[in-house]
């Protein structure tokens, strides 16, 4: 993976096994991402992206629309599992005190006094991630065991293009905290991707028929995943 900047914008190349150059712009920041030929050079990279200046203008400005930046103030729009939650800010001298909790369709962020954005995403971003935890320490052991293999280790972290990644040698899988904005069938459609890469490394068409013997429907869970409204 590469990056280029074309008119301020940064790109990232990824170069694959293709005969066509494609363009993608990604949420929740509109960041631009393209597959390319191997061996295609730079120049032809940028006149391409020169091309398409509008169309990715007119993507980043539709995503941005749909994902706007948060303040983490009282009256952010947060989605958990994919259902829109709203934020509830209250503030406390007590440290001991600060944490979140949900209450119907409405999520409440306890925060230091005067605290800042950051703090107050940080205390959310904690309780994503034990929330995901939970999902995935059931849901990972389960598809594993379906598959006919062990489980393996397995952690979250923030991704800004992909939703799962797996180390095939290492047994390893790492997926992103933005599941947990998404519906269970969305995460359970890329906890079994990366688990089938434990059989298969690469997407063959072997892998995609373990896809479907398993998951009927995935291309729908993926399309769902991949779209830019939850």
């Amino acid at each position: 993976m590469s990056q280029l900047t074309v008119n301020g914008i940064p790109v990232d190349v990824e170069y694959k096994k293709i005969r066509s150059m494609n363009i993608y712009v990604k949420a929740p920041d509109g960041h631009v991402k393209i597959t390319v030929p191997l061996r295609t050079g730079s120049q032809v990279i940028e006149a391409f992206l020169f091309r398409h200046m509008d169309w990715i203008a007119a993507q980043q400005k539709k995503v941005r629309e749909r994902y706007p930046q948060h303040t983490y103030l009282s009256g952010d729009t947060i989605f958990l599992l994919g259902a829109p939650c709203v934020l509830e800010v209250r503030e406390t001298e007590k440290k001991r005190s600060c944490g979140m909790e949900r209450e119907d369709n409405r999520l409440i962020l306890t925060a230091p006094l005067n605290s800042t954005a950051e703090q107050r995403e940080a205390i959310l971003r904690k309780w994503q991630r034990e929330q995901l935890h939970a999902i995935l320490s059931g849901m990972i052991p389960e598809w594993s065991s379906k598959l006919g293999v062990l489980p393996p280790e397995w952690h979250i972290k923030r991704m800004k293009t992909k939703w799962g990644t797996c180390n095939h040698r290492a047994k390893r899988i790492w997926l992103s905290l933005a599941l947990i904005e998404y519906p269970t069938e969305c995460i359970s459609y890329t906890v079994l991707h990366e688990l089938v890469h434990l059989l298969v490394p690469n997407h063959s068409a072997r892998f995609w028929e373990l896809m479907t013997e398993y998951m009927p429907d995935w291309k729908k869970r993926r399309k769902r995943l991949n779209a830019v409204q939850r």
